[in-house]
């Protein structure tokens, strides 16, 4: 008896699971990248140097918002893309430029106050054909990410994305030459 009851109740919820799922599949699908405190450092047009926003990777595009303005460039009109690693001064300002003037030596210990940092690199074409470049500075761990997914979108790269290393390389063995 509680067998003909459980099968047409298992199987309403299971339909009722796939009808959720087909009528909302934006939910399920990955909704973009987005990167908080990304600094635009140069190239975007009507936007000035060094402004800091949020770069966000969705629907086709690469845009960047700063205050009540966002920039919008089509990643299908992306044609390089590339990425690396860096560092900036932690001490900024008039304190930070004092230490330009510090004795001879002490850039070793002054190195140790350095943020690490992503930067990405983007080389495009506008709507006119026009050639322009777009250089941006994001916390570390950040720029692999927004490349992956300008590349998932449509842009283009000089460099491929770099596997993921999972261990050690295998140690090929040195063949020896006879003695003579």
């Amino acid at each position: 008896m509680n067998m003909r009851r459980a099968v047409p109740t298992l199987f309403v919820a299971v339909a009722a699971l796939l009808g959720a799922m087909l009528l909302c599949p934006s939910s399920f699908a990955q909704e973009g990248v987005t990167v908080p405190e990304t600094k635009q450092v140069l190239g975007l047009e009507g936007v000035k140097p060094n402004k800091t926003g949020i770069l966000v990777v969705e629907k086709g595009t690469l845009g960047f918002k700063f205050g009540k303005k966002k920039v919008d460039v089509p990643a299908n009109s992306i044609e390089d893309v590339i990425t690396d690693k860096d560092s900036q001064r932690a001490i900024g300002g008039f304190v930070g430029t004092l230490t330009m003037f510090a004795p001879y030596g002490s850039g070793r210990f002054l190195s140790l106050f350095r943020t690490k940092i992503d930067t990405l690199t983007i080389r495009y074409h506008d709507s006119s054909g026009g050639l322009h470049g777009a250089i941006f500075s994001m916390p570390i761990g950040k720029a692999e990410d927004v490349k992956k997914e300008l590349l998932a979108e449509g842009a283009k790269t000089t460099i491929p994305i770099e596997p993921a290393a999972t261990g050690p390389a295998p140690a090929t063995p040195k063949k020896e030459e006879p003695k003579q």
